[in-house]
């Protein structure tokens, strides 16, 4: 029997699956006022949406990824692409920083 277990120090492109799929819209969950919290990494900046201007301005099978790169603020002192092409702006969904 073929031995087919990953070996130590090796990946698969299947480990990193979860990481490549976008959580879409319609699973985003707002707070007790109808808002969805952002904030960012690397300034002070903090706000919130409506979810209901979020889902009237997107589709709900759009990634939170693809969001949060059209709402991204332009004037974030992290703003901008680094010598590795990665956007350095930390701005995040506020209540799904921990996960």
């Amino acid at each position: 029997m073929e031995d087919r277990r990953t070996p130590i120090g090796g990946t698969h492109a299947r480990d990193f699956a979860q990481l490549r799929q976008q959580v879409p819209l319609a699973e985003l969950r707002a707070d007790a006022r109808g808002f969805v919290r952002f904030d960012c990494k690397t300034c002070p900046r903090i706000g919130e949406i409506a979810l209901a201007d979020l889902k009237a301005r997107f589709a709900l099978n759009t990634g939170l990824v693809s969001i949060l790169n059209a709402i991204r603020p332009n004037d974030c002192p992290g703003a901008g692409v680094d010598f590795q092409g990665f956007n350095r702006c930390g701005y995040r969904y506020r209540d799904l920083a921990g996960r």
